[in-house]
C-alpha cells in the first residue's frame, strides 16, 4: 500500500463506465460517512495512478480536499486485465441489478477475449490467425464455460450478457452516458434492442436508442416490449440469487445440514419447493394458498 496521502489520480472513462452508479442517497451517505470519519478508511484501488476503484470515493475527497485517503497499488499487464478485475470485484457486491449483473457479466467476457488477444496467444478474437476458426470456438466455449461457473450462471446467460454489453459499448460511441442510463434503470432496453444496436452502423444507432429513451417511462409500454426471454432471464437472475442465499445460510451455519434434526426441518421447509418443481415438470398448473404458504 502506498505511503503517500492524497496523491492526484487519473480517471478513465472506459473504467469509470463499468462501475454501477450509485443512488443519490447512497452516495449522500457515503460522502457523510467520509467527512464524518475525516478519513476515506478504505483505500483507493489504483494501477499505474489510475482509478480501477473507488470513482465515487475519490469525487467525494476532490470537493473535501483536507480528508485523507491512500492508495492500494494493483498490477496489470494491460489494461484488459484490469477491466476483468473491475468487473470481478463488481460483481462481488451484493446489491447488484438483474441488469447490473449481466453487464458486468458481459464486459468481463469480452475484456477476458481483448486480453487474450493482447498476449498474442493462439488465436485472435478473428480466429483469422494461429489456431484459426475452430481453436477460437473451442476457447470461447470454456471462457464462457468458465465463466458461468465463477459468476453462478450459465453459458447462455454468459452470451446473451455479451450481446448486451456489445450493444452497450456501440451505444456509448454515438450517445454517451447511455451505459450509465442503462444501469441506473433510467432506460430499460430488451435484449432484442441491445443486440440490434450492437450490430447497426453508427448512422442506425442513434435512432434505435432513441426509441429506447422514448419508451422509457411508459410502464404499459415497456411491459409490452418484454419480451418471454427477458422474463427467463429475470427469472434466472431471482433462482440464482435464492441459491446464494441458500448458500450463504449453510456456509454461516453448518449444523442446518450435519445435524439431523436440524436437516429434517430443512427439508421439511424445503418440500414445497420440491413440489412446486415437479408441478413445472409436468406441465400441470399449480397455486399457492397465501394465507397457508403452501401449494395446494
Amino acid at each position: 500500500m502506498s505511503t503517500k496521502l492524497n496523491p492526484v489520480l487519473q480517471i478513465d472513462p472506459e473504467f469509470e463506465s463499468k462501475i454501477p452508479p450509485l443512488t443519490e442517497d447512497e452516495y449522500q451517505q457515503l460522502a457523510e460517512n467520509i467527512i464524518s470519519e475525516g478519513v476515506v478508511l478504505m483505500p483507493l484501488i489504483v494501477w499505474n495512478g489510475t482509478i480501477v476503484d473507488g470513482h465515487n470515493r475519490y469525487k467525494i475527497v476532490q470537493e473535501h480536499p483536507e480528508i485523507i485517503f491512500t492508495v492500494h497499488e494493483k498490477g496489470f499487464d494491460n489494461r484488459y486485465e484490469a477491466l476483468v478485475w473491475i468487473c470481478n470485484n463488481q460483481l462481488g457486491r451484493r446489491n447488484l441489478t438483474p441488469v447490473q449483473k449481466k453487464m458486468l457479466v458481459g464486459d468481463r467476457y469480452e475484456a477476458e477475449k481483448q486480453a487474450v488477444s493482447f498476449h498474442g496467444n493462439q488465436y485472435t478474437l478473428s480466429g483469422e490467425s494461429g489456431g484459426g476458426q475452430i481453436d477460437h470456438h473451442q476457447n470461447t466455449e470454456k471462457t464462457r464455460e468458465r465463466i458461468a461457473a465463477e459468476t453462478g450462471t450459465s453459458e447462455s446467460f454468459v452470451k446473451r450478457a455479451s450481446q448486451f454489453s456489445q450493444g452497450a459499448t456501440a451505444a456509448e460511441e454515438v450517445s454517451p452516458g447511455f451505459r450509465q442510463e442503462v444501469l441506473s434503470g433510467k432506460v430499460k432496453p430488451t435484449q432484442k434492442e441491445m443486440w440490434a444496436i450492437a450490430k447497426a452502423p453508427p448512422e442506425e444507432r442513434k435512432r434505435l436508442i432513441q426509441e429506447v429513451k422514448e419508451a422509457a417511462g411508459a410502464p404499459e409500454e415497456e411491459e409490452r416490449r418484454m419480451t418471454a426471454q427477458d422474463a427467463v432471464q429475470q427469472f434466472e437472475w431471482k433462482v440464482t440469487r435464492v441459491l446464494q442465499n441458500f448458500d450463504n445460510t449453510f456456509t454461516e451455519w453448518p449444523q442446518l445440514i450435519s445435524n439431523e434434526s436440524y436437516r429434517q426441518q430443512v427439508i421439511s421447509t424445503l418440500y414445497d419447493l420440491k413440489q412446486y418443481i415437479l408441478h413445472i415438470e409436468g406441465g400441470t398448473q399449480y397455486e399457492w394458498d397465501k394465507e397457508a404458504r403452501k401449494i395446494v
